[in-house]
């Protein structure tokens, strides 16, 4: 009895997180999170039943309560910032809680349908706890349960096994991949967790059938050594072979090595070293979209945007941590390991392609700036690991204690600390376009009200686009503050977002395009500024690309020694093929574009492609998606770097 109740209550929370986030539930997905629900019944059951009477009525209420509280907070979670609650962040809690209480609280009363059709099974398990639980123990069956629970769940894994049909299939998607929305979509919430507590444990699968391709002759050990490195090849001077043969009592790094020697690097283009010697201000702008530059409204903006290079096909993909991970990509040109904060995690690796160490070895003044909490998603580790002095309000920004506090107020102060150095490298990450989007929560947007009224918008839409007013007025200060130190021309600007507004719905986000927005690719499409004062027409470059690939591009506008075998992202400027990468492993690249919901791949001219080229992307985005877990997992850069050290030695 206790058993099929857990199965009910389970298979009916599943169900509605399924409806709720997603609007619809595929045939799949309804099957496979019944036959992954029946060995979490049987086990929860098990428990209750063997210990019967009170203890077991108490046990009952309190598994179904944290089942309940567990696949509800997934529902709130994903409505608020469009990912899934990790293991992770639920054990950083406190820090979230201790600075957006009280916008979670405003959170939990919106949500309130989800919050109550939750509760239903406590009520439930409350209500009738001495008709489900016998008065007396059954020991004698939790063995037999769990065995029970064992076997389905072993019976379930197979039946996945078996489904290998199409691109990105469910056995991809359970074995290999790493994408948790498409799990909760087929296999359920409970099931997504227990695939990621594997993952951060034993890491993700890379996928063998890319990379490499050359085979290995008879008798091989190893896979050749490529050719040496071409003077146009933006590489370091690594030979791999030597290190497969020094690790090889290491698994994991035998295969990274053998997959990084088999990545085509990128080469020198004329767009080398275009910058070198310049400059350079970094910003990472909190929610910006392209939909707020206005020539009136938001005239810095959009002349920054409008000239120098301009990326025709730019997006800014949304990951599991939203502006930490968001903020991740950006800097590092990785992709963030689902499951935990990437960026924390990095805080005690080797980071030698960081800007902060890049630029400080060159003699710049390297500094970052957030305008919010220093310690907030251990920021005051990972940035100043990246080579940063690194400030933020409680160490060294003061500002007006309101939320979200001030860009302009932080540029104001920050500029005079590093305009009249030589050399400076600054990085900023901006807070005021930061949710939610109202008039009573949001002070920018209050302060900058009676600029967008007169706009025919609704108010959640009116109110964010007044809060990206402060970011509008800092841009403006600091080209301002720049060009009266003299140092305008001689300073390359950079700013994109750290992902897209997701405090605004899809039906609001619509109201600024003018039509229903494209929730797979559409609502990802951005602006990169890229900004030098020497580029005296527009560039336009019409390739497919995304945050990920800013830090290799700027790497190699600034002539920096780095290797591009090692990162995910790639050199815009460079003669390779786009790719987008999203975090459910749908993709787009300079032939056309690939929905892993539908499984569909759609040439941009409308003729057919081959089966290969699409599973090679998926392939392709796997070993970015793994590798780059991998990098961090193993500290993969200071291998080399030993490597190097002891090379020169």
């Amino acid at each position: 009895m206790p058993t099929l109740f857990f199965l009910i209550a389970i298979f009916y929370e599943e169900l509605f997180l399924k409806i709720y986030c997603f609007g619809k539930v595929s045939p799949s997905g309804l099957g496979f999170t019944f036959l992954f629900s029946i060995p979490m019944a049987i086990l929860f059951g098990g428990i209750c039943g063997s210990l019967g009477g009170k203890k077991g009525r108490v046990w009952l209420i309190v598994f179904t309560a944290l089942l309940s509280l567990w696949i509800g907070s997934q529902c709130v979670y994903y409505h608020l910032f469009k990912t899934f609650l990790t293991i992770f962040s639920l054990t950083k809690m406190g820090m979230v809680a201790g600075a957006f209480g009280g916008m979670a609280t405003g959170e939990l009363i919106l949500n309130w349908f989800p919050i109550l059709m939750m509760s239903l099974p406590v009520i439930c398990a409350v209500w009738k706890g001495r008709d489900i639980i016998k008065p007396r123990p059954q020991k004698w069956a939790l063995v037999s349960f769990l065995l029970a629970g064992v076997v389905v769940q072993a019976l379930t894994m197979l039946l996945v096994f078996c489904c290998g049909g199409g691109t990105l299939s469910l056995r991809y998607i359970y074995y290999q991949a790493a994408v948790p929305e498409l799990e909760v979509q087929n296999f359920g919430a409970l099931t997504k967790t227990q695939l990621e507590i594997h993952r951060v444990l034993f890491g993700i699968e890379p996928d063998h059938q890319v990379l490499p391709k050359k085979p290995l002759e008879e008798g091989q050990k190893y896979y050749p050594i490529p050719e040496e490195a071409k003077p146009q090849a933006q590489t370091l001077p690594i030979d791999f072979q030597a290190l497969i043969q020094r690790d090889q009592d290491n698994e994991e790094l035998v295969t990274m090595h053998q997959y990084f020697s088999q990545v085509e690097p990128t080469t020198v283009n004329e767009w080398t070293g275009k910058f070198e010697g310049k400059n350079l201000v970094w910003i990472v702008a909190e929610g910006f979209s392209e939909l707020i530059l206005d020539p009136e409204r938001t005239p810095t903006l959009w002349k920054l945007s409008h000239e120098g290079i301009i990326c025709e096909n730019f997006y800014t993909p949304l990951w599991g941590v939203s502006t930490s991970d968001g903020e991740y990509v950006t800097t590092t040109g990785l992709i963030p390991k689902p499951g935990v904060w990437s960026y924390s995690e990095s805080a005690d690796n080797y980071m030698p392609f960081g800007f902060g160490n890049q630029f400080r070895q060159r003699g710049y003044r390297t500094l970052a700036y957030h305008d919010y909490l220093y310690t907030y998603y251990d920021r005051d580790k990972s940035h100043p690991n990246m080579g940063y002095d690194y400030y933020g309000i409680g160490n060294g920004l003061e500002l007006e204690e309101v939320f979200p506090p001030s860009d302009l107020e932080m540029m104001e102060q920050i500029v005079p600390q590093f305009v009249n150095e030589e050399q400076f490298m600054v990085y900023c990450l901006t807070v005021s376009g930061h949710l939610n989007y109202n008039y009573e929560e949001n002070a920018m947007s209050a302060r900058h009200r009676a600029e967008v009224a007169y706009l025919p918008y609704t108010e959640p839409v009116q109110a964010y686009l007044a809060c990206q007013m402060e970011l509008e007025l800092a841009m403006q200060s600091l080209v301002e503050q720049l060009e009266a130190a003299g140092k305008l021309d001689d300073t390359v600007i950079v700013l994109s977002a750290d992902h897209y507004p997701y405090g605004l719905t899809d039906e609001q986000y619509s109201e600024l395009l003018g039509h229903e927005v494209d929730p797979v690719f559409e609502i990802f499409e951005n602006t990169l500024i890229l900004w030098s004062a020497d580029i005296e027409e527009p560039v336009y470059v019409d390739k497919y690309c995304s945050s990920l690939d800013i830090m290799p591009t700027l790497s190699n506008l600034f002539g920096l020694p780095y290797d591009s075998r090692l990162m995910a992202g790639r050199d815009i400027l460079s003669d390779e093929e786009g790719l987008v990468i999203f975090s459910n492993y749908s993709l787009l690249t300079d032939v056309g574009s690939y929905n892993s919901q539908t499984d569909q791949f759609q040439n941009w001219d409308g003729s057919p492609v081959s089966e290969e080229y699409v599973s090679e992307r998926i392939q392709e985005v796997q070993n970015r998606v793994a590798y780059s877990a991998s990098i961090l997992d193993q500290d993969y850069y200071r291998v080399i770097q030993e490597y190097l050290v002891q090379k020169k030695e």
